[in-house]
């Protein structure tokens, strides 16, 4: 392995026995490499002890608390920390650019990186909305996440920068019949945000949050404000197919674009029967 990339690789898995290994391929330049797993049942943790990575494990909350007890719990070589999902693979440009960051010596929390989304054989240039940041290097000591919707956001005091290069986020690997249970959760949780159920979140961005220069201000503010918006599906769908060009994705980006909006619907939904005080769980017992 290369020396000098004292950047330490955290792998959060879950039945990953698919991806696990071009994941971990792509992080071979680094000396610490860590996967901290939610209880898998294929073979995830055999192919990572196979790979030499150290292994743990922990029942899975939600995004930003697996992240903060990575932090406090895995005892990684160095400071600087790169969170990878076992779908996504690192390239040896942004590997570089990482390296140059951390070199720098700055006082930076963490820096946010873009990532390209892979779907049916190709990038999704615009229905994928690049460039899409995640916070994702990081320094343990400086930075902290906190849940919103079906992920997270990352609460710091040091300044956060941005790198240029992207990760590729290969999102669709199990398939759509996946990708669609996977965002039947996270909905439900979206909408209880939305309406201020477990820890809320506020939706009252201003104008100057719209039409932000910085891309991640105005994207988080165009998401709030979409909450208050009727007939989200249409309007989802327009602004995937037109004003961000999914079109020019092809057939792939037009599918990817129903998807989006199809999403929204479930999230109208949901948000609907939380207003209405209607709970569509299952009953203790049902007839078998």
């Amino acid at each position: 392995m290369e020396q000098g990339l004292p950047i330490s690789i955290i792998i959060l898995t879950f039945n990953e026995e698919m991806n696990l290994r071009a994941c971990l391929d792509s992080a071979r330049q680094f000396d610490d490499i860590h996967v901290l797993d939610s209880g898998s049942t294929d073979l995830t943790t055999t192919i990572a002890r196979d790979f030499g990575a150290r292994i743990y494990t922990n029942v899975f909350e939600s995004f930003g608390q697996q992240r903060n007890w990575a932090i406090d719990n895995i005892p990684a070589r160095h400071n600087w920390h790169f969170h990878l999902d076992a779908d996504e693979r690192l390239t040896p440009a942004l590997i570089s650019e990482m390296k140059e960051a951390i070199a720098s010596d700055s006082c930076d929390g963490g820096y946010l990186v873009p990532s390209k989304l892979m779907f049916a054989g190709r990038w999704l240039r615009y229905a994928g909305q690049y460039p899409a940041y995640q916070l994702r290097l990081f320094h343990r000591h400086r930075l902290r996440f906190v849940n919103h919707g079906h992920g997270q956001r990352e609460e710091s005091t040091y300044p956060i920068g941005k790198l240029s290069e992207p990760y590729l986020h290969f999102a669709f690997s199990k398939g759509l019949d996946h990708w669609f249970g996977k965002h039947a959760a996270y909905a439900r949780r979206e909408a209880e945000q939305a309406l201020g159920l477990k820890g809320g979140m506020d939706v009252s961005h201003g104008i100057d949050s719209v039409v932000s220069d910085d891309i991640v201000t105005r994207r988080r503010a165009l998401k709030a404000l979409s909450y208050r918006m009727p007939f989200r599906y249409a309007l989802r769908l327009c602004y995937m197919l037109f004003w961000k060009r999914a079109i020019f994705d092809g057939a792939a980006g037009i599918a990817y674009s129903q998807m989006l909006a199809t999403y929204e619907s479930m999230i109208s939904i949901h948000m609907r029967l939380l207003r209405s005080g209607l709970r569509p769980e299952l009953p203790e017992s049902c007839p078998k």
